[in-house]
């Protein structure tokens, strides 16, 4: 059985200007699975690698899931398609929720990435299909290689999707971003190890997390949090740039 563990590549939020955008890389065996595309990604891929020792960079992500349209989770994707395309001419898997798809090109891509210009003047129209498969997160379980994929969507200001995934016996979760519910803290709470976000706004009050259980917090990474959070100290681990977790 391959083991499952996450790199911990941002943990900023969408103001940040100490850390990347929330970021995580998912890895089993030799599947990876990169969990939003925030903008600066190769350059984020790249301090990861140095701080880590273990090289990843835009080639070798063949699976990346976007949880939702805010640019601080999907502004590097346009990077990494056009990479993929352009570079080494291998296109990359997107998975999301239908939502999330509904909007990918038109609200988020399209006045980027539709028209190619050839070296005679002439232009291509493209799209989304053409750079990547795309393939829908359905309810129930997605399996992608060794690891298995579950969603819940959250509570935020347009349709956010929660993930949990499971290899084995052993399961990691996250978030993504969501006001607070005891819900969702709850279905990630039967994760062995779980990110959640804290931020200011509709997002979740680092005191509601507080509050919590401490057999819930002491599973719990936080995610996503601001700038002038002190991440010494506190009674919830803060995620750190660069590290490498296994449940």
């Amino acid at each position: 059985m391959s083991e499952l563990s996450v790199r911990v590549v941002g943990v900023g939020d969408a103001f940040t200007a100490r850390y990347y955008n929330a970021c995580l890389l998912f890895e089993a065996g030799d599947q990876r699975l990169l969990v939003d595309a925030p903008p600066a990604l190769a350059r984020a891929l790249r301090d990861h690698s140095l701080a880590s020792r273990d090289t990843v960079g835009l080639d070798d992500i063949d699976h990346v899931l976007i949880t939702h349209l805010h640019g601080d989770h999907c502004g590097g994707l346009e990077q990494l398609l056009f990479w993929r395309r352009f570079v080494t001419g291998r296109k990359t898997t997107i998975h999301a929720i239908p939502e999330v798809l509904a909007g990918l090109w038109d609200a988020r891509l399209r006045g980027g990435m539709d028209t190619l210009m050839h070296p005679d003047g002439s232009h291509t129209s493209l799209t989304l299909a053409d750079y990547a498969e795309v393939q829908v997160l359905a309810p129930g379980v997605t399996r992608l290689g060794p690891l298995e994929l579950e969603w819940r969507r959250t509570i935020h200001h347009i349709p956010t999707s929660a993930l949990r995934v499971r290899v084995g016996e052993r399961v990691i979760g996250y978030s993504a971003d969501t006001a607070f519910d005891a819900g969702l803290i709850a279905w990630l709470a039967a994760s062995d190890l779980f990110f959640h976000e804290t931020n200011f706004g509709v997002h979740t009050p680092l005191a509601s997390l507080l509050a919590l259980p401490e057999a819930q917090r002491r599973h719990m990474r936080l995610i996503h949090y601001p700038d002038q959070l002190d991440p010494v100290g506190l009674a919830i681990a803060c995620a750190r740039e660069g590290e490498r977790l296994t449940p």
